[in-house]
């Protein structure tokens, strides 16, 4: 009898091990299962640190692109406002176009701008954020396009 409890005692300790309730309170797997945590724990650091990392250049590129935008209004209202040099001023609409054209083709960021209070629009050559600068700027348009050029301030 001793020899029958011995050897299905020794069946159940081979049988039993593959059993989940015995890998739980298995003492010999604690360090496997801390090792498990310790990975899983590295595991959603890692996760976590991407994910920031991911927000962060997001962020930065929305930074990046709300500062290009804010340039580009900036520009765009220098454009309207500020000094320009005028090669041209037209009551006809389609002839203001066509010198506008003809400006660009000298290789200037030519525009075309409504007179403030007026029919009239402009064919301006360039334009510049401070007189002194439009004023520095005239006597080569003078020289180039126009010699009865001058300077505009749109307000």
């Amino acid at each position: 009898m001793k020899k029958l409890s011995l050897v299905f005692l020794a069946a159940v300790l081979i049988v039993t091990p593959s059993c989940d309730f015995m890998k739980s309170i298995n003492p010999f797997g604690k360090k496997a299962r801390e090792a498990e945590a310790l990975r899983q724990q590295q595991e959603a650091f890692r996760i976590a640190d991407s994910i920031r990392v991911v927000n962060e250049k997001q962020a930065e590129e929305e930074r990046a692109r709300q500062a290009e935008l804010a340039k580009a209004a900036e520009e765009q209202v220098m454009a309207v406002t500020g000094y320009h040099v005028i090669v041209g001023s037209f009551l006809t609409p389609a002839y203001a176009d066509a010198w506008l054209e003809h400006i660009k083709g000298f290789g200037f960021d030519a525009q075309k701008i409504d007179m403030n209070g007026g029919r009239w629009q402009l064919v301006s050559a360039s334009s510049f954020p401070d007189l002194h600068q439009a004023f520095n700027a005239l006597g080569s348009i003078q020289d180039r396009i126009n010699g009865e050029a001058w300077v505009y301030k749109n307000e």
